[in-house]
């Protein structure tokens, strides 16, 4: 099995990436865990270091991101699929409040309590509180969960299972997984869209769009090169094979069933990128 290491950040575009970065750091309360000036982003976090992916703030620019800026651009405002954990809901929707973040509190399904916010660009990002939090604290606590669109749940599920060794949890009820390569990771959570689900088609034919989209997941792995024999090996497919980065490390994309597109990077250094 190819030793992919971590879910380790996931990309949000900006406008401006200053003001986002001030954005989430005074009124979320996220930390910076990195801005690297030659890789174009700045990397934000719950804490300093975790094994949760961070959030990584792209300001599109047509001077760094080549092919991809169009498709960046077009996705400023749009619903990020990314979820972060808070033990109390309730007070950290008031303090967010207090501080001008627009927060809309969703409701309650399984147990788990869901809210979602909306940052400077009007992303839309969504909180959850487990059913059986230990300790009730204000705040984020982690980045809890990505989502993915595809056509075929069991497709998709095997495809992260088998190939990249990721640990899935199953609600055949709800229609979603959680796959995760660490138990305190962050989950990729792939659903398949269900018509009848909407009361809005326009919101059906959005969610849809997201197949076979650059999804600015990235994971991490010590070895690009050898991870990328074994995942060929697998039958994984390889929109781009590994490269040298501008950044200074190693970089390459592959696809899934549905074509979603995902980054796999080998850092300079055994910090994050």
């Amino acid at each position: 099995m190819p030793r992919i290491e971590s879910l380790s950040h996931v990309g949000v575009f900006t406008r401006n990436r200053e003001r986002a970065e001030a954005f989430y750091t005074r009124q979320v309360g996220l930390v910076v865990r990195g801005r690297p000036a030659d890789a174009g982003l700045r990397a934000l976090g719950t804490t300093r270091t975790g094994e949760d992916a961070s959030l990584a703030l792209w300001q599109p620019d047509p001077r760094t991101g080549g092919a991809g800026v169009a498709a960046a651009a077009r996705q400023i405002g749009t619903v990020t699929g990314v979820g972060f954990t808070t033990t109390n809901l309730d007070a950290t929707v008031r303090r967010m409040r207090a501080k001008g973040v627009r927060v809309e509190v969703l409701g309650e399904e399984g147990g788990e309590r869901y809210a979602r916010f909306f940052d400077a660009d009007r992303n839309s990002l969504f909180l959850s509180e487990p059913a059986r939090a230990k300790a009730r604290r204000a705040g984020l606590s982690r980045m809890d969960f990505v989502t993915i669109v595809t056509r075929d749940m069991d497709a998709s599920v095997a495809f992260f299972t088998r190939a990249l060794g990721m640990r899935v949890r199953r609600d055949l009820e709800e229609g979603y997984g959680e796959l995760r390569l660490s138990p305190k990771g962050t989950a990729l959570a792939p659903f398949t869209p269900r018509r009848e689900a909407y009361e809005d088609p326009a919101n059906y034919a959005a969610d849809m769009a997201h197949i076979g989209e650059d999804t600015w997941i990235f994971f991490t792995t010590g070895d690009l090169r050898e991870a990328q024999e074994e995942l060929m090996a697998r039958g994984v497919r390889f929109r781009r094979k590994a490269e040298r980065g501008a950044w200074g490390g190693l970089e390459a994309e592959f696809l899934d069933p549905d074509d979603n597109a995902y980054g796999l990077v080998e850092p300079r250094s055994r910090g994050r990128i």
